[in-house]
């Protein structure tokens, strides 16, 4: 391996006079106050090794790299770096080698080797060869390391493949790609000729036989579509059956605890009346009677209302799972999964809420606009069409509330008129342009008579859902009615009610309880010995009021199970009600086909798609038929010879490809080996790389790790300093992967604490027994383990390097 022996520069950026930087073996360590130019001395290394960029170099334009002053400055800027290669793995007949760069004040760089004037890509070249570049991983700068915390991904993963050398693979895969594309081309402009010709061809034979394919495809298709919703239709009439039989099973066991529950109350009233005759009998007649019976009462009652609450309960819960199902059955699938997507707000009847009373005519003024997509932005539709077309889940129309306008006719006054239908619901004001849009110029009436006066003027409903347009056109009639969702939410909302007085009830009578309470404690106390055969009564009681309560749970879960099946019934209700409507829209057969929906839908589209290959019918006569058929035989074997050639170039293609992904692995799993080892030293934890899809070699690159004691995290998700220090392993892994001569590191201490920093010059340290290590820092840490130190003062703006220092650890 080559070493680097000295850098010398002169006139650049803050070095005045001629300037030496001794390199040894091991770990040579450049230090300085702030502002010193120490890091010009990576810029000096930057440059003589070749950067082009001056941002990269800290500078606007390239002569701004020439040292000036107030009392005169250089005339260019020479920065020199010898190499030592006796080993000659750079390819010249050198043992040492001297690249230098020199920049003047019109900008204009020049380069030599061994004082000759050569070319900026000749040096490149040589300099590749032993892995030398102002590119390389093996200069880590100021910002590096934070840059490697920023990068996403897909930028880690290009370290990768850089020092791969996968540019390579990929330039050949392009060029074979643009071959493949030549060859597609040609086979695409003979595909099309061949299939003229082909068309010709097959027109002479098959075009009688075409109508009855058509035919035969076409039975097919609906026997097919019978058969799927019969299958359906039969699916669900089986699982309604299986459902009512479970339905009829729980309501049979509700009778049955109905009686239990019914025998109890009987038996508690039977003690209750027990226990007031003999409070009669031992008070005889005195207010403690009304007292007692006054606790009794009370007690019973907070019992009956407290039952009361959690019917209720349970009853406005399957209410809500009944309004939850049949609003997704009603909704097109299109719209049920376009309304998890980001922007989509919900469907206009999602938006409102109306007196039960205008129902009818809300849902006739709206029709099928019911289930139009409410959205933020226009801007989203496009993406939203094309999820519905390539996963083929229907269709369904937007309001995108940035563009839609809406507009409120204001209401005549005369007989028979309600108001404007936008007018008669509620909706959220950032929805008001689509709901005002939907509604806004639709007047509700009373009766179809009203509607006559408005004919050419308004769009109107009546009450009952008879709905005019102004053209005159008249839609109405009878409607089967589903469920009446306006129905159950009102009644939802009236058992809320209800809970709520009989709560604010029972919170009265228990206040009320505990002040009967204490007077019975009182009468117990005047009493003592007396009322005991009520205190026996009365647990007895307790105990059968406590039987009561856990057969009235029971209840509770049987009526919530039978809640569930009668949810199931009337789901499955929807869905044989909607075969019955398609099986009246479609051809009967008698006998249907076999196989799963699935299986039958992809007959469908496998007949589809060969009924629409048939095309039209083409009943021209056909001439000179041997003729056309050598024209075709010929041009389909040239088209042949294409394809063979365009499966060899794919060929060639896999193999680069190959090639590409063994290489990629090859090293990836050796950067993978050093992370690990790298981090363990550092931190005692655990550390790996991984690409974010484990077979996709372009997918992006993940660093995660484990410091000692936690749990496993991504870079991102860690702390600050850990966060550095996972990347400094990241790099330095990279740099051992395919070691250059020499590691330039600046400032990567700067940010970590004196533990971290030992951790990682210690690793350093013992890198360097076989790589020269040269790091910029200021950190008295780092500094004691060099075996050399460089120090640069700034004296009037000018740096220098004022001695060296060898480490006797």
């Amino acid at each position: 391996m080559v070493k680097l022996n000295k850098l010398s520069l002169q006139g650049f950026k803050s070095f005045k006079n001629k300037t030496t930087l001794l390199i040894g073996d091991g770990l040579t360590c450049v230090t300085g106050g702030n502002g010193s130019g120490k890091s010009n001395l990576l810029d000096a290394f930057f440059f003589v090794l070749g950067k082009n960029s001056a941002k990269a170099l800290r500078a606007d334009k390239m002569e701004d790299l020439i040292y000036k002053s107030d009392k005169g400055g250089s005339e260019s800027a020479n920065v020199e770096l010898e190499i030592d290669n006796s080993d000659k793995v750079i390819k010249v007949d050198e043992d040492v080698l001297l690249v230098g760069r020199k920049v003047n004040k019109q900008g204009q760089s020049t380069f030599r080797l061994n004082g000759k004037v050569e070319t900026r890509q000749r040096i490149l070249d040589l300099l590749r060869e032993a892995r030398i570049g102002p590119e390389g991983l093996n200069i880590v700068a100021q910002g590096d390391v934070t840059r490697v915390l920023e990068m996403n991904p897909a930028e880690r993963r290009q370290i990768v493949d850089e020092l791969a050398g996968l540019a390579e693979f990929d330039e050949k895969k392009k060029k074979s790609e643009s071959e493949l594309n030549k060859v597609e081309e040609i086979l695409k402009e003979q595909n099309l000729l061949l299939g003229e010709k082909e068309k010709i061809f097959l027109n002479i034979t098959e075009e009688k036989r075409k109508a009855e394919i058509y035919n035969e495809l076409d039975n097919k298709i609906k026997r097919l579509k019978f058969s799927i919703v019969k299958t359906r239709f039969d699916e669900s009439s089986g699982k309604k059956n299986r459902f009512s039989e479970r339905a009829q099973d729980f309501e049979e066991r509700l009778a049955k605890v109905n009686l239990e529950i019914s025998s109890m109350d009987s038996e508690i009233g039977n003690k209750e009346q027990e226990i007031r005759e003999i409070t009669k009998t031992i008070y005889k007649g005195s207010e403690e009677v009304g007292i007692i019976e006054k606790q009794e009462k009370l007690k019973s009652e907070i019992l009956r209302k407290e039952g009361k609450i959690e019917g209720n309960d349970i009853e406005i819960s399957r209410q809500e799972k009944l309004i939850e199902q049949v609003s997704e059955i009603e909704k097109p699938r299109g719209v049920k999964v376009l309304l998890s997507k980001d922007g989509v707000i919900g469907t206009a009847e999602q938006m409102i809420e109306y007196e039960i009373k205008y129902k009818d005519a809300i849902d006739a003024a709206l029709g099928s606009a019911k289930n139009n997509l409410i959205v933020n932005s226009f801007d989203k539709i496009d993406f939203y069409i094309k999820y519905l077309k390539e996963n083929k889940i229907g269709t369904a129309k937007f309001l995108p509330l940035d563009k839609i306008e809406g507009q409120i006719i204001e209401a005549p006054k005369e007989k028979g008129v309600i108001d404007v239908a936008s007018n008669l619901v509620n909706f959220d004001k950032k929805v008001g342009n689509a709901i005002e849009y939907l509604l806004g110029s639709t007047l509700v009436v009373e009766t179809l008579d009203d509607s006559k006066r408005f004919i050419k003027k308004y769009r109107t409903v009546t009450l009952d859902g008879s709905l005019t347009e102004r053209s005159g056109a008249v839609f109405g009639g009878y409607k089967k009615k589903g469920f009446d969702l306006g129905k159950i939410k009102k009644e939802i909302d009236e058992l809320k009610v209800e809970n709520k007085e009989l709560l604010e009830q029972i919170e009265k009578q228990e206040k009320e309880l505990e002040e009967v309470s204490k007077e019975r404690e009182k009468i117990t106390q005047k009493y003592s010995g007396v009322g005991k055969e009520i205190e026996d009564k009365e647990e007895l009681l307790k105990k059968i009021r406590e039987r009561r309560r856990k057969v009235y749970e029971r209840k509770l879960r049987l009526q919530n199970d039978f809640g569930d099946e009668k949810m199931k019934l009337t789901r499955i209700g929807m869905e044989i009600k909607q075969s019955e409507e398609e099986l009246g829209e479609l051809d009967v057969f008698d006998e249907i086909e076999q196989g799963t929906i699935p299986e039958m839908k992809d007959r469908i589209v496998q007949y589809t798609r060969e009924s629409g290959a048939l095309g039209l019918l083409n009943m021209k006569a056909v001439e000179d038929f041997e003729q056309y058929r050598r024209e075709y035989e010929d041009l389909k074997e040239k088209v042949e010879k294409i394809v063979e050639e365009k499966y060899a170039v794919l060929k060639v293609i896999s193999e680069i490809e190959g090639r590409r992904k063994e290489t990629f692995t090859k090293l990836f799993d050796l950067i993978n080996d050093e992370f690990k080892d790298i981090y363990h030293k550092f931190t005692g934890g655990e550390a790996y790389i991984a690409l974010e899809e484990e077979e996709n070699l372009y997918s992006g690159l993940l660093i995660k790790a484990k410091p000692k004691g936690k749990r496993l995290l991504g870079i991102d998700s860690l702390s600050g300093g850990e966060k550095t220090v996972t990347a400094i392993a990241f790099l330095l892994a990279t740099q051992r992967c395919k070691p250059a001569c020499f590691c330039l590191l600046d400032e990567i201490d700067a940010a970590l604490d004196r533990e971290n920093t030992k951790k990682i010059i210690e690793v350093v340290k013992e890198f360097s027994d076989k790589q020269q290590y040269i790091i910029i820092t200021h950190n008295e840490l780092t500094i004691s383990y060099s075996n050399q130190v460089y120090g640069v003062i700034s004296e009037g703006g000018t740096s220098s390097i004022v001695g060296v220092k060898l480490n006797k650890k």
